[in-house]
């Protein structure tokens, strides 16, 4: 009996162990199949910022700088407007579903059809896409050919059949289906379809401010620089009624309507006597009525931003970095989310009104719930991260830092991944520096006299004492050594070198009370000298001989520098000024070279017609390169003061909106072969130096280029 129970146990373990082992086995599939799903889950985060690369592009760091969110009318998708087109995200998830009108250009205004299934995409260059939501496939165009001007707002009637598209003064109602423009809403009475230059009253603005349709599809409001609002049915043309607003501003992101145009909120300034400063208000205007409520006062340096909640009941404002979320029935604050130490750029109520989502420039989306006032998630990733930029000599390694963060963010440019973040422990990192070898990275705020110096690959961080107040930091050449410059305890201004592997100050230089020191962002830094020019108040060029100690201010006769140059030898210095010295005409439009080392006056560059806005030397410093707003590249012989010009006739069709027709910056290759022109509208030009002859452009950027680097290789 006793071996029949104990064979009995044996048989029940044996029978439990396995069951065990099956569940086991089956929870460890599942965990299997998890992790692959996880791992999955994983790749396409990391590479969804990758989708529609431009044509030549091999990596993309970056998702944009967000302009404007909007939610889908189920609140299922959230569309994210950037610098480089349309994310769709999924409010349940937020990770990135789609990415719409990739490299369009600039992107104005977007707008869901009633069902969700189609978002209308409005551009600077006068186009609108129509772009299917679940697929991600773009379906239509429409242009107004002979009107050149970009698209304020669309909108789709709630119908979905018939799209608004606002041109300035001007509005199209486009047949969806068919494809065609129906009709044209003018703003003014005699103003005609296309020449909107003939209109003879005063100038109205279409579609202007936020929620400037109402939720019905009927009516639209315009507004003028006289406070005068009209409102128009849209199907006659017809003005229906007219508010006058008294305000101060003159900013369209400081007047919302509400979804139905029955409520105006203003933010308006003026001046308190007894205060001496500027106060800041909210003011809600009945439109039916005409009158005015106010709900808000501040002294604060200003409101961003107002934006109605979609039933009208919430209106979000922004005053010193907190988000406000006002009750419009009763005038007082619901919640007020102080979450940020930066800028906000955007935000949007939810369908239901239970979620404002908000964008900043520290590369986050955050939803907040607008009872609770609780951070439901927090999406990173989107926003500016290119304020300032440094490449490592092997261009390996590229730094940035966004504005008005204290995030250093280091990547690896051929990979575009992600590789580390440095964070300072004090508010707004003002400038930012790399070493050329990669090594260190240095930061440094205005607002404080520490300096942040990091071992790249080890972390350690260093804090050096620098000026009272540092107005730069650079690093020398080979890296060894950092310097900072700025205003001593004495107002006197300091400059100071510090060795990078001990921290300790190696040398001062305290300038005299007659001297002042504020440094271009161009330098030359090497074992042997430092060289610098000022930029502004009489800017003198400053030269320290490290080896004696001596040094030197010349005066270079410019009042202000617009752009100045060394070559990368450190012999010359390229300047273009508001003024110029007596031997050269007073112009913006030429260039003057100087020796650096004897402070002489060398010779005008002249052939511009009009401003020069970026110059640049090659590596060998025998061509200097400029660009200028005359449309014109020129390339010019140091030692003969010839040049060669570069041109394209298309460029003047690129800059029909622009008064500024500008190369915004230029970098030569390592041989010198080529030369990179980055334009105003984003556009890479790639020039054969030798012939003057364009090789290839390479498009895709949608703002201004602000830097150019070539690899050692070219």
């Amino acid at each position: 009996m006793v071996k029949f129970l104990y064979a009995k146990r044996l048989i029940i373990g044996m029978l439990t162990g396995v069951i065990l082992i099956i569940i086991g086995g089956v929870f460890f599939l599942k965990h299997l199949d998890d992790e692959r799903i996880l791992e999955k889950e994983r790749n396409i985060r990391l590479d969804y910022k990758q989708w529609h690369l431009p044509e030549g592009a091999s990596a993309r760091i970056g998702s944009g700088t967000v302009n404007a969110m909007q939610y889908s009318p189920d609140g299922n998708l959230l569309a994210v407007v950037s610098d480089i087109g349309v994310w769709i995200l999924s409010t349940q998830t937020a990770e990135a579903q789609h990415f719409l009108a990739a490299n369009t250009g600039v992107i104005n205004s977007i707008s869901f059809s009633a069902d969700g299934s189609t978002l209308a995409v409005g551009t600077e260059n006068g186009e609108v896409q129509l772009w299917n939501t679940s697929t991600g496939e773009h379906q239509k165009t429409f242009t107004r050919r002979k009107y050149r001007y970009g698209v304020d707002n669309v909108f789709f009637m709630p119908n979905g059949h018939t799209l608004v598209v606002v041109y300035s003064s001007m509005v199209d109602l486009w047949d969806v289906p068919k494809g065609q423009r129906k009709n044209t809403l003018s703003a003014v009475e005699n103003g005609t379809d296309d020449n909107v230059n003939n209109i003879p009253n005063m100038y109205m603005s279409l579609g202007g401010h936020n929620n400037s349709f109402s939720s019905d599809g009927k009516t639209i409001a315009s507004a003028s620089s006289n406070d005068t609002f009209r409102f128009w049915d849209i199907a006659t043309r017809k003005e229906v009624h007219t508010l006058i607003a008294e305000h101060s501003n003159r900013f369209e992101n400081l007047a919302s309507f509400s979804s139905d145009l029955r409520t105006l909120a203003i933010a308006d300034q003026s001046y308190k006597r007894q205060r001496f400063n500027r106060v800041w208000e909210i003011n809600l205007w009945d439109v039916n009525t005409g009158t005015r409520r106010k709900i808000f006062e501040t002294d604060s340096f200003g409101i961003s931003f107002l934006v109605f909640s979609q039933d009208g009941n919430f209106l979000a404002s922004l005053d010193n970095l907190a988000i406000h979320i006002w009750d419009v029935n009763t005038g007082k604050v619901k919640q007020r989310f102080k979450e940020y130490k930066s800028a906000v750029t955007s935000v949007a109520f939810s369908p239901d009104n239970q979620t404002l989502v908000s964008s900043s420039v520290d590369n986050t989306l955050r939803f907040f719930d607008v009872d609770t006032g609780k951070i439901k998630k927090t999406v990173t990733g989107y926003g500016a991260l290119f304020r300032d930029v440094s490449l490592s000599a092997d261009t390996h390694t590229l730094m940035s830092l966004c504005y008005g963060s204290n995030i250093l963010r280091l990547w690896d440019s051929n990979t575009s991944q992600h590789k580390n973040n440095f964070i300072a422990d004090k508010k707004y990192v003002t400038d930012a520096v790399l070493s050329p070898d990669g090594r260190w990275l240095a930061g440094s705020s205005i607002l404080h006299n520490t300096i942040h110096l990091w071992d790249v690959n080890t972390h350690k961080l260093i804090k050096l004492k620098g000026p009272r107040r540092i107005t730069g930091i650079a690093f020398s050449r080979d890296g060894e050594v950092l310097t900072s410059w700025g205003i001593a305890g004495n107002r006197k201004s300091i400059i100071q070198f510090y060795d990078v592997d001990t921290g300790r100050i190696e040398r001062t230089l305290q300038l005299n009370d007659q001297e002042s020191l504020s440094i271009h962002e161009d330098i030359y830094f090497d074992k042997k000298m430092l060289a610098g020019i000022g930029k502004y108040f009489d800017p003198n060029l400053f030269v320290w001989n490290l080896d004696t100690g001596d040094y030197k201010f010349t005066d270079v006769g410019v009042k202000e520098v617009i752009v100045a140059r060394f070559s990368p030898d450190g012999r010359m210095l390229a300047i273009v000024g508001k003024t110029l010295p007596q031997q050269v005409p007073k112009t913006e439009r030429n260039i003057v070279l100087w020796n650096v080392e004897t402070g002489n006056y060398i010779r005008p560059l002249s052939g511009h017609t009009d401003d020069v806005k970026s110059i640049t030397f090659s590596t060998d410093s025998r061509t200097l390169a400029s660009g200028s707003q005359d449309e014109t590249i020129r390339l010019w012989d140091i030692e003969t003061g010839s040049s060669k010009v570069l041109t394209d006739p298309n460029w003047k069709d690129g800059y029909q909106r622009y008064e500024v027709r500008v190369t915004s910056t230029l970098a030569f290759s390592p041989d010198g072969q080529t030369l990179a022109s980055g334009m105003m509208l984003g556009d890479i030009h790639l020039w054969k130096t030798g012939t003057g002859t364009k090789k290839k452009t390479l498009r895709g950027h949608s703002q201004r280029v602000s830097h150019l680097f070539f690899s050692p290789d070219g």
